[in-house]
């Protein structure tokens, strides 16, 4: 079975509560668009792919020479593609996550785990910046590419963090397909 939960590169449109009118449509475009292939068996209602033959025109990957393994030993994919439109904003972080930013004044806020756990139960509650005094929601805090949020999340599985990112050329044709602006983040 696909693990979901590997190390991953997640596009997510900037508005957090995006949706997709006809998502089957987007898949299609970026099927067309040869950033996806053949379509893998996955769980929780995510819809896995292959990488494209195009893929690595759309992500650059950095370092000297980086490494992309398509399965591992066991014949298992490890760099594949995920796609799901969820009822409910996400949130996904990485280990390396720092503390959370106040959305406002910028300064470091070392409460987010209880703001994390108090939007987790109340699902959207107001939180004050203890810097600034500025009221703002659990969803606006920045988290440096290390965490993010968003209902609508392309992942793309195996990669390690900071090793790759997606092309602006890519972002802004996601952009085009939606008619939105789109971000990206790391997780695990």
């Amino acid at each position: 079975m696909l693990n979901l939960n590997s190390a991953r590169l997640i596009l997510t449109p900037l508005d957090n509560n995006y949706i997709l009118n006809d998502i089957e449509l987007f898949i299609s475009q970026l099927n067309d668009e040869k950033f996806l292939a053949d379509k893998l068996d996955c769980a929780d209602d995510y819809m896995c792919f292959e990488t494209g033959d195009d893929f690595l025109h759309q992500i650059t990957f950095l370092g000297c020479s980086p490494t992309l393994y398509a399965t591992d030993d066991a014949g298992e994919n490890k760099t594949f593609i995920s796609i799901k439109q969820h009822n409910e904003i996400q949130f996904a972080n990485s280990s390396a996550i720092p503390p959370a930013r106040c959305p406002h004044c910028q300064k470091t806020d070392k409460n987010w785990p209880q703001y994390l756990q108090n939007w987790q139960q109340a699902s959207q509650t107001s939180e004050n910046c203890p810097h600034c005094q500025q009221t703002f929601q659990f969803t606006e805090m920045k988290w440096k590419k290390n965490g993010g949020y968003g209902r609508l999340l392309i992942q793309i599985h195996g990669v390690q963090e900071q090793l790759a990112v997606p092309n602006q050329s890519f972002l802004d044709h996601l952009q085009t397909l939606t008619n939105t602006h789109w971000e990206y983040f790391f997780a695990e």
